[in-house]
């Protein structure tokens, strides 16, 4: 990390229930599938939908320090975009009703030198736990 001072708080990659779009596709391909006669066809079908979403999800890594806010995307190629958690100016979760259902969501984190947004966390578990998270470490 950025100095011997600095720990993790909080790491994560997006929730499996982030895809959950890509299971139901799949399960519908499955049906579709086996419907026809064709059941190897459709766990062969369950087996890519299952390993396309573990690649979506292992693209990310999600890590709240004491000192800053990293989001990592890239399974060969690398892109990190970070932030000081002095320099946050709000947050916004956002979750649409399934996702909330499901107790997943995206934290958006503003900086206060530009206002745009600066990190995006998406799909994580319990978005309103990590943005509190994030609020004690600001206050201290």
């Amino acid at each position: 990390m950025n100095n011997g001072n600095e720990t993790i708080v909080y790491q994560e990659r997006p929730s499996w229930l982030y895809y959950y779009l890509l299971y139901i596709l799949g399960i519908i391909l499955f049906a579709v599938s086996a419907n026809i006669g064709r059941l190897d066809g459709g766990f062969f079908v369950l087996l890519i939908v299952v390993g396309l979403a573990a690649v979506f999800r292992f693209r990310y890594l999600f890590t709240i320090t004491n000192d800053r806010i990293i989001m990592r995307e890239g399974l060969i190629a690398r892109n990190t975009n970070e932030m000081k958690v002095r320099h946050i100016r709000s947050m916004h979760v956002k979750q649409n009703p399934i996702e909330r259902i499901l107790g997943i969501g995206t934290l958006t984190v503003i900086s206060a030198a530009d206002g745009e947004a600066a990190v995006v966390f998406k799909g994580i578990n319990d978005p309103q736990m990590v943005k509190e998270t994030i609020y004690k470490m600001i206050d201290r």
